[in-house]
């Protein structure tokens, strides 16, 4: 973000669903088949779209970075998926919540010790505001459960894919809210990003 701005960057992670579906099928054999491969690319190419970020100045770097930081988030979803799905009992929801406070555990285990090491300004603002950290830290957690609620039901793939429509709504929020015009490029972009969607959505119907 410090080197290509917000819009290039939210962009280039948004590719992270891509990466889900080539790590889903080669470490679950979760199947690919050319339908889901064209519906993720399909609604990927609208966010890039709908971003709104200037590409010509873009740096292969920037790229780089960003590209590589949605492949890790694809390959942590699908871990976090195959560890929803290694429990040996439970319903959904409570072989999701057993997982993502596992994971939310090591997450805050690595951040404070990061921050104790090398930003210990930030750990003492952190602590300092707790109040208010701990709502968005409540609020965050709250959301990812449905996220891995989600990876218990269908492929990590299918769910991420699913929830670029985040991006859609994003963009009608800020006209609505803050009055912001939606470029002719954005709104081909969301219709992209929602044919994308339904499509993903008929073939998951199919089975």
């Amino acid at each position: 973000m410090r080197g290509q701005g917000f819009g290039v960057a939210t962009a280039l992670t948004k590719t992270e669903p891509v990466t889900l579906a080539l790590a889903g099928a080669l470490i679950l054999s979760e199947p690919l088949g050319p339908g889901r491969i064209g519906a993720i690319l399909l609604a990927t190419c609208g966010v890039l779209l709908a971003s709104g970020a200037r590409w010509s100045g873009a740096s292969l770097r920037a790229v780089a970075t960003g590209v590589g930081a949605g492949a890790l988030f694809g390959l942590s979803a699908v871990g976090f998926r195959g560890a929803v799905l290694a429990l040996p009992e439970g319903g959904h929801a409570l072989r999701a919540l057993t997982v993502l406070a596992m994971a939310l555990a090591m997450q805050s285990v690595a951040m404070l010790a990061w921050m104790a090491l090398f930003d210990r300004a930030a750990l003492r603002g952190i602590a300092g505001a707790w109040r208010a950290s701990l709502l968005a830290g409540a609020l965050g957690a709250f959301a990812s459960l449905f996220w891995f609620i989600g990876f218990s039901l269908t492929s990590a793939a299918n769910v991420r894919t699913l929830a670029l429509v985040e991006v859609v709504l994003a963009q009608l929020v800020s006209r609505r809210v803050m009055r912001e015009g939606i470029a002719p490029a954005r709104l081909a972009g969301m219709g992209l990003i929602v044919l994308g969607v339904v499509w993903l959505l008929a073939l998951t119907a199919r089975g």
